[in-house]
């Protein structure tokens, strides 16, 4: 089970970057107008901070890392949760705005 979340958190990884660097990806950030930009940024940022997080929390301890890596990957996961959850505010504020 543990190697399918970092399977899923891979998958959300190369989901978010062939999102944001494919021509496709590069046409929908350009066409939008200034003020739905960060909504477009929130569409490519968010399977990326959450893939990242699987990644960092069950990774180091799926390769045997020693205690202290693995609480390092922890509070990064912890932080990638934070910066995701301030985005979608700031997202929504923007979006509830305008």
């Amino acid at each position: 089970m543990d190697w399918i979340i970092v399977g899923l958190g891979g998958g959300l990884v190369v989901f978010s970057l062939a999102l944001r660097l494919t021509p496709r990806g590069k046409a929908r950030l350009a066409s939008t107008a200034s003020k739905r930009l960060f909504a477009a940024y929130i569409g490519w940022i968010y399977p990326l901070f959450t893939g990242l997080g699987l990644l960092s929390g069950k990774l180091p301890r799926l390769l045997g890392a020693p205690y202290a890596a693995v609480m390092v990957f922890d509070t990064v996961g912890l932080l990638l949760a934070i910066a995701l959850g301030v985005l979608m505010i700031r997202a929504a504020l923007r979006l509830k705005a305008g």
